[in-house]
């Protein structure tokens, strides 16, 4: 991924988004750099796809504004106020397929762009660099409602990126698809990615963003909760911890004795061993470490955890701060 220079390509600030006097979105504040994989998440209903319009311009904050940045003329602009100028270097894929079912893929990927007054040879190049990058080039005269539903993402997705934007934008892009082709999508966006272009979706898939992306973005209720890393994002709600696997015969009560002497915040005991929430994580390692030494343990016993994305989830949504 290209995050070399960190260059800011989007940023949302103060922006409420507001519809008959109920906001949607409220005082957002985010900023999304240059070959970011960024991951939107949030309940139904909660904004997400509210805020993937906002960012792709499709429609105005009532409040706030959308920041575009410009690498070739080093300056910020208002993506509603140069809208003309900024569309042609954004990709939106949406979560139903907007392709034309009657039309051949290369039929729809020549009308899509067209759309952005490509010339003729150069929307020739991109459309067969395109084909094969998405393995779509057997199917070029096939109806695109004759392809399969994984096809037809990747063709959906095609659409979006034969004008070589430098920002893709989905809403949903694994929905209704198994497991399999799920995974084909996902590694389809990295290597879209891995080109330099920075992806922006939305995913109830919280396992798949936690696997692909740089930045996680959750809403709640309207607002953005957290912004960031994952490491960033997990960090206030939920702690790393340690798992301690104890062989039959292991003195239990002397071990979680000696643990309690540690800066450790939390022991749990369940059927397979100890569950263990340290202060302090580098000081609890090397303390760890010498008790795992003098009471006969190894190494391989010992199991270093992070919270799942879906744990932070829960948590912010049933309100645990």
């Amino acid at each position: 991924m290209l995050r070399g220079d960190f260059v800011e390509v989007i940023s949302l600030k103060d922006v409420t988004q507001r519809y008959k006097k109920v906001n949607i979105l409220e005082n957002v504040n985010l900023s999304i750099d240059q070959g970011d994989m960024v991951g939107v998440i949030g309940q139904s209903g909660s904004g997400k796809t509210t805020l993937l319009n906002l960012i792709t311009g499709f429609i105005q904050p009532t409040n706030g504004e959308v920041i575009y940045y410009s690498k070739i003329h080093h300056e910020e602009r208002s993506l509603t106020k140069n809208l003309n100028k900024i569309k042609k270097h954004m990709g939106f894929t949406p979560q139903h397929n907007s392709f034309y079912p009657k039309l051949t893929v290369m039929e729809n990927l020549l009308h899509f762009g067209r759309l952005y007054d490509l010339d003729k040879n150069t929307l020739k190049d991109n459309i067969k660099n395109l084909l094969e990058f998405t393995q779509l080039s057997h199917h070029k005269t096939k109806l695109a409602e004759h392809l399969s539903g994984g096809m037809q993402k990747r063709l959906d997705i095609s659409c979006s990126l034969v004008h070589k934007p430098k920002i893709l934008v989905l809403d949903e892009p694994t929905a209704d698809l198994d497991p399999i082709l799920q995974k084909e999508i996902l590694h389809l966006l990295q290597e879209v990615n891995d080109q330099g272009i920075t992806v922006v979706f939305a995913s109830h898939h919280l396992e798949s963003i936690e696997k692909i992306c740089n930045k996680v973005v959750i809403i709640n209720d309207g607002r953005v909760h957290s912004c960031g890393s994952l490491d960033d994002v997990r960090a206030p709600f939920l702690k790393d911890h340690f798992r301690i696997k104890l062989p039959k015969g292991a003195n239990k009560e002397h071990i979680i004795e000696r643990l309690r002497g540690l800066p450790i915040k939390n022991i749990i005991q369940d059927r397979n061993g100890l569950i263990i929430t340290p202060n302090h994580m580098e000081q609890t390692m090397t303390q760890l470490m010498e008790i795992i030494k003098d009471e006969g343990l190894q190494l391989n016993d010992l199991h270093f955890k992070k919270a799942s994305l879906n744990e932070v989830f829960e948590k912010i949504v049933g309100g645990e701060e």
